[in-house]
C-alpha cells in the first residue's frame, strides 16, 4: 500500500476508534482523512494493509468491519448499538414528521451518534434543523411547544434524557455554512454524518454544497445528493417579522438565564449540553503524535 494511503487509513481508524466504532470498507473510503482516492483503487490498496507484529499500529478485520489491532470487542459494541439505534430512529422519524408540518421547517436531520447508528441505550436524540429565512427563533419556539405537547422535548438539566428530542443545532437558510470555529475534523464529520429525515427545497444538497470546506478533511465524503425533493409552499410575509422578534426576545431571556457554551445569533443556534469537540480532537491528535502518523 502506498505509504500516504496507509497513514490515511490508520488515521481514519484512530478517529473512529475514539467512538468505539469499527468501519466497513465503504465507510473507511468515505471518511478517509485527508486523502482523495477512487473507490476501486482504494479497495485494492486496503487489501495490502495486513496485521503486522513488527509495527506498533495496524488494523484487523471481523464481520465486515475494520478496527485497530487489539480492539476486536468494538465490533460487538457496534452491532449492539445498531439494534438500539434502530428503535431510536423510529422515534426520531416520528418527531421529524411532526416538526415538518411547521411551514418554516426546511430540513430535519439526525445528528451525533445516532446518525451513525452508534447510540447508547440512555442517549437522547439530537436533531439538526434548517429554517426559512428570518424565522429561526419563531420556528424553534413552535418546535419546543410541539415537542412538549407530545412529551418528547429534552428539558435543560433533565436527569432522564433517554429518547428525548434535543434541538441540537438550528440555522436558517441564509447561514448554511458552519462558523469558522467549527470548520475542523470534528465539524466535518458532523456535516457528512448528518442523516436527513425531512427535506424541502433540496436543502440537504444545498447544505453540503455550502460546507465544501469539509473536503479538506474528508475529501471522498461529499457526493451528489438527490434533487427535486418536495418544495415548501410557505411564503415569508412581513407579518412574521414581529412574531420572529417576540419569539427571539422570549427565548433569549430564558437562554441568557442559564447560558453556558451555547452559540447564539440571529441565524444560528447551537445547544451542546455536553460538548465533546475539544476532548475528541485532543485525543485524536495525541494518538496521531504517539504513533508518528
Amino acid at each position: 500500500m502506498q505509504k500516504s494511503i496507509k497513514k490515511a487509513v490508520l488515521r481514519t481508524l484512530i478517529y473512529s476508534d475514539i467512538f468505539d466504532y469499527p468501519l466497513s470498507k465503504e465507510e473507511i473510503w468515505r471518511f478517509l482523512i485527508g486523502q482523495k482516492i477512487g473507490r476501486e483503487s482504494f479497495k485494492k490498496e486496503l487489501k495490502s494493509l495486513a496485521k503486522s507484529e513488527s509495527t506498533p499500529l495496524g488494523c484487523s478485520y471481523k464481520n465486515n468491519f475494520h478496527y485497530l489491532l487489539g480492539r476486536e470487542k468494538i465490533v460487538e459494541k457496534r452491532i449492539e448499538r445498531e439494534k438500539i439505534s434502530r428503535r431510536k430512529l423510529k422515534i426520531a422519524r416520528k418527531a421529524a414528521r411532526w416538526l415538518s408540518y411547521i411551514p418554516t421547517t426546511l430540513f430535519v436531520g439526525v445528528s451525533g451518534a445516532l446518525a451513525l447508528k452508534n447510540s447508547h441505550k440512555d442517549d437522547d436524540i439530537d436533531l439538526f434543523i434548517v429554517t426559512s429565512k428570518n424565522t429561526l427563533w419563531f420556528t424553534r419556539l413552535l418546535m419546543v411547544i410541539l415537542l412538549m405537547l407530545i412529551g418528547q422535548y429534552r428539558k435543560r438539566n433533565a436527569k432522564d434524557v433517554c429518547d428525548k428530542i434535543c434541538l441540537n443545532m438550528l440555522i436558517d437558510e441564509t447561514s448554511l455554512q458552519l462558523p469558522l470555529k467549527q470548520q475542523d475534523l470534528y465539524g466535518a464529520h458532523e456535516v457528512i454524518q448528518l442523516m436527513p429525515i425531512s427535506v424541502k427545497n433540496n436543502m440537504h444538497h444545498r447544505f453540503l454544497q455550502a460546507n465544501k470546506w469539509t473536503e479538506k478533511f474528508l475529501p471522498n465524503a461529499i457526493e451528489r445528493t438527490k434533487s427535486g425533493q418536495k418544495k415548501s409552499l410557505f411564503l415569508i410575509h412581513n407579518s412574521l417579522f414581529i412574531l420572529e422578534w417576540l419569539a427571539k426576545q422570549l427565548q433569549l431571556w430564558f437562554i441568557n438565564k442559564h447560558k453556558t457554551i451555547e452559540v447564539v445569533s440571529d441565524n444560528f443556534l447551537a445547544f451542546h449540553p455536553l460538548n465533546y469537540r475539544r476532548k475528541i480532537l485532543n485525543l485524536y491528535n495525541q494518538k496521531i503524535k504517539k504513533y508518528g502518523i
